[in-house]
């Protein structure tokens, strides 16, 4: 009968090195131009939505302003100015599900 030895903490040795995972190369979506674009269904999704209310904000601060409407402009510039925001966060997020 031999005696066999009772490792304590896990008996694993630790590597010196970075191990395998150090030598992989960056997902597709984390370099380039796609690292500027949604990577999930939800990101995309606010993406288009606030896309859709930035241009209709944009087309309505030509209109205001061409109309004359007083500060109707000003209103409609900022409010574009927030949603473009909204969208380019929308779209450079990195939050995966």
């Amino acid at each position: 009968m031999s005696l066999q030895r009772i490792p304590l903490l896990g008996g694993r040795r630790r590597r010196k090195g970075g191990g395998r995972r150090a030598n992989y190369a960056p997902a597709k979506t984390e370099v380039g131009w796609r690292k500027y674009l949604p990577i999930t269904w939800a990101n995309w999704l606010g993406f288009f939505l606030f896309g859709f209310i930035t241009i209709a904000l944009a087309a309505e601060t030509v209109t205001a302003a061409a109309e004359g409407r007083g500060n109707d402009p000003y209103a409609a510039a900022v409010m574009t100015v927030v949603f473009a925001v909204m969208t380019y966060l929308f779209g450079s997020t990195r939050f995966k599900e």
